[in-house]
């Protein structure tokens, strides 16, 4: 069985969440929980940064949450937690 993937949160998106009501951030908690397990999952949205990398975008609720996979370094790394309608 493969190891789950390392789960990694910019400081501002851990703030974001601080500040997300218990039931939506429990939606968000599972979803990160679940990357580390499927870490192939791509968002409800994708676009490429300036070096090429895949950066996803999934909506969860209220929430869009932001991230990327570092397959190598067997990693994801949220990037960012916001507000939808900001996204």
């Amino acid at each position: 069985m493969m190891q789950p993937y390392e789960i990694f949160l910019r400081s501002e998106a851990i703030e974001a969440l601080k500040g997300i009501r218990a039931n939506q951030r429990g939606m968000i908690v599972r979803f990160i929980d679940a990357l580390a397990e499927d870490p192939f999952v791509t968002g409800d949205y994708t676009s490429e940064d300036s070096t090429g990398r895949i950066i996803c975008i999934k909506v969860l609720g209220s929430y869009a949450v932001t991230f990327w996979a570092d397959h190598p370094a067997r990693e994801i790394k949220i990037t960012d937690i916001r507000s939808a309608d900001r996204a």
